[in-house]
C-alpha cells in the first residue's frame, strides 16, 4: 500500500564534488553526488535514512529531478525527490513494502510559490 504525501521537507544530505577513496560511506552509495542522511517533516517528525535503495535523475524541460527511494528507521519505505531548480525536496509516498517501487519509476510536476513555511 502507499499514501501519497507531496510533502516539503527539511533534508540532512551530503553533497559531494569528486568520488570518496576512503570508502568510508556507511550506505555503499559513495560514487552518488548526493546522499540524503536525515529528512524532517513540518510536524517534527525526524526519520533518519538507514539506506539508500536507489536513486535516479530525471529531466523535467530544464529541471533536474534526483529520486530517492530510502528505507528508513521501523522499515519504513519513502520515495524522496529533490528539485535542482527550485532547490526544495518533497517527500513523495511513503510505502508499506519495498517491493512495492523497485522498478516503479514516477514523473511528478512540483508546484510551488516560492513562499517559505506556505501549506502548498
Amino acid at each position: 500500500m502507499q499514501t501519497v504525501l507531496k510533502e516539503k521537507v527539511n533534508v540532512d544530505a551530503v553533497f559531494r564534488s569528486f568520488s570518496d577513496a576512503s570508502g568510508d560511506s556507511r550506505s555503499g552509495w559513495e560514487h552518488k553526488r548526493i546522499q540524503p542522511r536525515y529528512v524532517k517533516r513540518k510536524k517534527g517528525e525526524v526519520l533518519r535514512i538507514q539506506e539508500v535503495r536507489r536513486s535516479y535523475a530525471q529531466r523535467k524541460g530544464k529541471r533536474l529531478q534526483v529520486h530517492f527511494v530510502i528505507r528508513c528507521e521501523d522499515e519504513r519505505y519513502f520515495h524522496l525527490v529533490y528539485d535542482a531548480e527550485k532547490i526544495i525536496w518533497i517527500l513523495l509516498y511513503e510505502f508499506d513494502d519495498q517491493m512495492l517501487f523497485d522498478e516503479k519509476q514516477v514523473d511528478i510536476d512540483i508546484q510551488w510559490n516560492g513562499l517559505s513555511g506556505s501549506e502548498d
